[in-house]
């Protein structure tokens, strides 16, 4: 529940783990889920034991979780609370996996200029000295 009339840090989602909001811990988990998944496929193949697939995925969890903290700090540093989710958005949407709200972000880099040149008076809009 966000209440309107509060400043924003006190609606800003409390930190949870080692520098990590609760989104972070989820993304951090299920990144080292993900990728020790083949670690425990292969441990299944060479040991011949089903055990071993849920055994390196959860170390590998804890491992991401442990290490991740340190890391998104690092990414994080003063930049805006939304960056990570924006860039991983991003990165989806370059590997050409679709995102919800992906399209709305600004895929090119351009250079913009803003006309401002300092401005000429002509002469007879000069102040007049009394």
């Amino acid at each position: 529940m966000t209440i309107e009339f509060i400043p924003t840090r006190l609606n800003a989602t409390p930190i949870v783990f080692r520098g990590m909001t609760g989104k972070e811990v989820v993304i951090c988990t299920l990144s080292g889920l993900a990728a020790f998944l083949p670690v425990g496929l292969l441990g299944w193949a060479l040991v011949g034991m089903g055990a071993m697939v849920p055994t390196c995925m959860i170390i590998g969890g804890g491992v991401f979780l442990g290490f991740g903290g340190s890391i998104m700090r690092r990414l994080r540093r003063g930049r805006p609370s939304a960056w990570l989710y924006r860039r991983l958005q991003w990165q989806l949407e370059k590997v050409g996996i679709p995102v919800p709200g992906g399209g709305e972000l600004i895929q090119q880099s351009i250079r913009w200029r803003i006309r401002r040149d300092p401005v000429r008076r002509s002469s007879h809009q000069r102040r007049r000295q009394p």
